[in-house]
């Protein structure tokens, strides 16, 4: 969507409504999840800065669309996975179970099919 919005919407905004919607969608869902103890400072700082780090990341994105083709971004955002995997691992010492696993290589193979479709494609016409 963000891809599609860009040509129309100004970056702030497109970057209000997505933390607008992603907080309506997921609050309902945080007393599955919490269990009540408030963070202590410390915690509360790291939560914070990962709401910042997330929305400058979403707002450089958004730029990034705006004077990039989508092709050429695309293969940019298959590393993150690449990266969410490394730094789990040495971050947390965590490394994706089989689900996670299983969904990160269909968004992978997704991902590939379009492109090896859309060359076919380019090179057929």
């Amino acid at each position: 969507m963000t891809r599609k919005l860009v040509a129309s919407e100004p970056p702030l905004r497109l970057l209000f409504h997505t933390a607008l919607f992603g907080t309506l969608a997921l609050t309902p869902l945080l007393p599955l999840h919490w269990d009540g103890r408030l963070p202590s400072l410390g915690q509360g700082l790291l939560i914070v800065s990962l709401g910042v780090y997330g929305g400058v990341g979403h707002f450089l994105l958004i730029r990034a669309l705006q004077r990039t083709p989508a092709s050429l971004l695309s293969p940019l955002l298959y590393v993150q996975l690449v990266w969410a995997t490394l730094l789990g691992w040495l971050v947390f010492a965590q490394l994706p179970d089989a689900l996670t696993m299983a969904g990160m290589l269909i968004i992978g193979a997704a991902g590939l099919s379009l492109a090896v479709g859309a060359r076919a494609g380019g090179l057929a016409g």
